[in-house]
């Protein structure tokens, strides 16, 4: 990989970054992600503008899963009534490679850290999920810069 950053995840913008790939589980936290914008104070970042690219790792480091939660929502019919209320879930760590297949070609809603702990939205195509993972901090790689108007 051509550009590395370590604890930079404030200097990107993950929102509507696309999944590629996502493992968690018993081993590393691992992303590999297209359409991650790089933010004019990211130290790699030479330009003097936001840039994105493709094909950029996401990894935290030393990952110990919190939560993953399947995020409920409420069914109304035609009329604005509403059918049903479906809560949140938390999903069950032997339900992860399950969400991890699911949740490739998904959307990130956002991605920040709070403390300690990682907090990703993400839109999947049926269901959205929140992942709350701790670390010891986090690594993104990716190959070069692209302008945002690159597809």
């Amino acid at each position: 990989m051509g550009f590395f950053t370590e604890n930079e995840v404030e200097t990107f913008d993950f929102g509507e970054a696309h999944i590629a790939e996502l493992r968690f589980g018993l081993g590393p936290f691992y992303m590999l992600l297209d359409n991650v914008k790089i933010l004019e104070k990211n130290s790699c970042n030479r330009d003097v503008r936001t840039m994105r690219t493709n094909g950029l790792t996401f990894r935290i480091i030393d990952p110990q899963i919190v939560a993953v939660i399947e995020e409920g929502c409420k069914i109304y019919n035609a009329d604005g009534v509403l059918q049903q209320e479906i809560p949140d879930r938390v999903v069950e760590p032997e339900e992860y490679a399950g969400v991890c297949e699911q949740l490739e070609d998904a959307v990130i809603y956002e991605l920040k850290k709070e403390d300690d702990v990682y907090v990703i939205s993400i839109d999947g195509e049926e269901h959205a999920y929140t992942l709350k993972v701790k670390g010891n901090g986090d690594s993104e790689e990716w190959d070069r810069f692209m302008n945002l108007a690159e597809i």
